[in-house]
């Protein structure tokens, strides 16, 4: 399998199709993680963007997605018959600035462009192609995850939060609205446990940045631990690093917690 092609529609639900195929295709080529993780992301990011912004109307629309391999590269072709966008044109700073300065939009595309060694763009009639580009390294065979899930508990009045898997735009709502809810009906001290967490996109950041405003709107604390290598770098790319507590264990996590909310 030299080449895969799915065509989905424009829906959110959809996009865990395209991942199914990815994984696929990367166990078949024996695919390192690194390449798996970061197709991922940006395949999430570039058909969540085409979802939301590039159709005037509410009829549905097909979005085809094409993976290639290549020598010592892998090639995904997106191609859709949105409004034109060329996501090589927008500027993609790092975000900055405080908790409650940041608003969402545009990281999504930082990682795109973070995360792929090329990109390239050109519209054809009323179509956009775009093609993402990774570099292939030999670190062995991917294994496949999952989207996240979300367990909750108390321990000493805090709430521990786990939640594992992929934190993306097809879990991200739900999961922020869950976590608003508890803090809406008098959660303060929350605890992230994301030691399973295989990626996040920045779907799942928007989610953890809204929980993190209305935590700290109402004096309360959220601490973060268990992030792994590849989760944080992506925290390093977004900005995101310095804006959250984050504790290598569950006990500093809770005793920072425990000690920091009235």
């Amino acid at each position: 399998m030299q080449n895969a092609e799915i065509r989905i529609t424009n829906q959110l639900s959809e996009i865990g199709r395209v991942i199914e195929l990815l994984d696929a295709f990367c166990r078949q080529h024996a695919l390192s993680d690194r390449v798996r993780h970061d197709m991922s992301i940006a395949l999430e990011e570039i058909i969540s963007n085409i979802v939301h912004h590039s159709y005037r109307d509410n009829a549905s629309h097909g979005i085809s997605v094409t993976l290639r391999l290549a020598v010592g590269e892998v090639r995904a072709e997106i191609v859709d018959e949105g409004v034109t966008f060329d996501p090589l044109a927008h500027h993609t700073p790092k975000p900055s600035g405080s908790l409650d300065e940041r608003m969402p939009g545009g990281l999504g595309l930082l990682f795109v462009k973070s995360l792929m060694d090329n990109m390239s763009y050109f519209r054809a009639g009323d179509r956009n192609h775009l093609t993402l580009t990774k570099r292939i390294d030999a670190r062995g065979a991917s294994v496949p995850g999952n989207s996240a899930t979300m367990r909750l508990s108390e321990t000493d009045g805090v709430t521990i939060v786990v939640i594992s898997g992929r934190f993306d735009s097809t879990v991200a709502h739900e999961i922020r609205e869950r976590l608003l809810q508890l803090i809406g009906a008098g959660t303060k001290r929350m605890l992230l446990d994301l030691r399973g967490l295989e990626y996040i996109s920045s779907a799942g950041f928007w989610s953890l940045l809204a929980v993190g405003k209305h935590v700290e709107a109402r004096r309360g604390r959220l601490a973060l631990y268990g992030v792994g290598d590849e989760v944080r770098r992506l925290f390093d790319l977004g900005g995101f690093t310095d804006l959250f507590r984050i504790y290598p264990t569950r006990e500093l996590g809770l005793d920072a917690v425990r000690d920091s909310a009235s």
